[in-house]
């Protein structure tokens, strides 16, 4: 038994597949149509991202709005938020953003000593803040307030604009209409 062999079942064939990749010229048609789809997709990805940039800081803005006007109706006491470059005087152009509760008798512009500061941020630097007025003031009565309206624009994609308008009983809300003051045209 040992010297014996037993024979094996003939071998199989499996079908011959031919394994190809691509080749050189399809290779460079497909990276030219994925070039061509990114070129036409990141300009609009760019306004897309400005525009948001944008919202974010309208809505932080709106969102100190509505604190300081809660805030003064229920300290009842005058609050201002308003752009600072020094933390003291209000203004544009800035990135810093101060609330302040103002004392009987003190500048609605301008935060003197003993005015505590309630609140402070800063908004994305690409976003360029103007309005009618550099602060925004409330009175402890509802119908105590100025319209203002400030202006939002992005510095390089001006069609990504926001209004933020109060009005005159105090009252913030964001505009519909991208204002026309961000212009058609690019900052430097």
């Amino acid at each position: 038994m040992l010297g014996r062999m037993i024979p094996l079942a003939p071998p199989t064939t499996l079908p011959q597949t031919r394994c190809r990749g691509l080749s050189l010229v399809e290779m460079l048609v497909a990276m030219g149509i994925a070039a061509t789809l990114l070129t036409l997709g990141v300009p609009s990805l760019s306004r897309l991202r400005a525009d948001w940039t944008v919202r974010g800081a309208a809505a932080q803005i709106l969102a100190g709005l509505q604190l300081a006007r809660r805030t003064a109706l229920t300290m009842g006491q005058s609050v201002t938020l308003c752009p600072t470059i020094d933390g003291r005087r209000c203004g544009f152009p800035s990135r810093d953003w101060m609330l302040f509760a103002n004392v009987d008798g003190g500048s609605d512009s301008r935060r003197e000593a003993g005015e505590a500061v309630l609140r402070q941020w800063r908004l994305d630097p690409a976003v360029n803040v103007s309005g009618t007025r550099g602060y925004a003031a409330f009175q402890p009565q509802t119908s105590a307030a100025a319209t203002l309206t400030f202006v939002f624009c992005h510095s390089s994609q001006p069609q990504a604009g926001r209004g933020l308008v109060v009005s005159q009983t105090g009252r913030p809300r964001i505009s519909p209409d991208r204002p026309s003051t961000c212009g058609d045209r690019t900052d430097p």
